[in-house]
């Protein structure tokens, strides 16, 4: 592997991912945790553990991931193997794919509970998202440099963009012969991801139920916040939100709750 070379590493890398029950920070607990740690001088070390998080798994995560209660029941807990990943993870860079939003801050969250303090900088991460991101930006010139090979020099002149866009589509409408079905085009504008209720992710489902991700009440199920706190509820109503986080607030204050569609399997 030419990662430590290519990097000049002065300590170890891990590039790791895990699975978990959920998808809150706060509630929810790793079930499976894989690493590959890589060592300046080009050692490694792998291993994918599965652990018991002593909470049930949401369904939701079940239709991602795959891995049921049943599964890891007999497992350590990571209070069992926190020595263990403390030795693996600390004084280290970490990598992967997304890690900044989600898997570094639930691993710190783990190892807070078992009594150790996880600690790491942004300088010690090496976020492959992040760097595709910036690396091959989504913007409009860089789809004409991509899909018409051409440099797009008046960027931000209406009528210039229009004619790129246009050349653009062209393009694509040669290159994905799937995208020319109208059927395919809806399906891939309205896909929405199945752990969400809604498209600005202000709710998610938890075992069939709506729970808000954000405010004072993230975690806390929309019918339990109707019951304990409706006040809450109207301040969202008359607030800058999205008229589809309202309508959603608007039918739970008359009773009617969101019902989750039919899961479609992982993803």
């Amino acid at each position: 592997m030419k990662i430590p070379k290519l990097l000049k590493l002065d300590k170890p890398l891990v590039v790791f991912d895990v699975e978990t029950t959920g998808l809150s920070l706060s509630v929810d607990r790793i079930i499976e945790i894989a690493y590959l740690k890589i060592f300046p001088d080009g050692r490694m070390l792998k291993d994918d553990i599965f652990l018991n998080p002593e909470i049930k798994i949401s369904e939701e995560a079940v239709a991602v991931h795959g891995i049921t209660d049943e599964q890891v029941a007999g497992e350590a807990t990571f209070k069992d193997v926190a020595r263990d990943l403390w030795g693996i993870f600390e004084n280290s860079y970490y990598s992967g794919f997304n890690i900044i939003g989600f898997d570094l801050p639930i691993l710190k969250r783990e190892f807070l509970r078992a009594g150790m303090n996880f600690e790491y900088h942004s300088s010690d991460v090496v976020d492959s998202k992040v760097i595709y991101n910036y690396m091959e930006p989504r913007t409009l010139s860089a789809a004409y440099k991509n899909y018409c090979g051409k440099d797009h020099y008046d960027a931000h002149s209406a009528l210039a963009d229009v004619e790129a866009t246009a050349e653009v589509l062209e393009a694509q409408l040669e290159k994905y012969e799937e995208i020319r079905d109208w059927d395919f085009i809806k399906k891939i504008h309205y896909a929405r991801d199945e752990r969400f209720v809604d498209n600005d992710r202000k709710f998610y489902w938890r075992n069939g139920e709506a729970h808000f991700s954000f405010s004072k009440y993230r975690d806390v199920s929309l019918a339990k916040v109707v019951r304990i706190d409706p006040g809450f509820l109207e301040w969202i109503l008359n607030s800058d939100f999205s008229e589809e986080t309202k309508n959603i607030v608007a039918r739970a204050l008359d009773g009617k709750f969101p019902e989750k569609p039919s899961l479609t399997g992982r993803t």
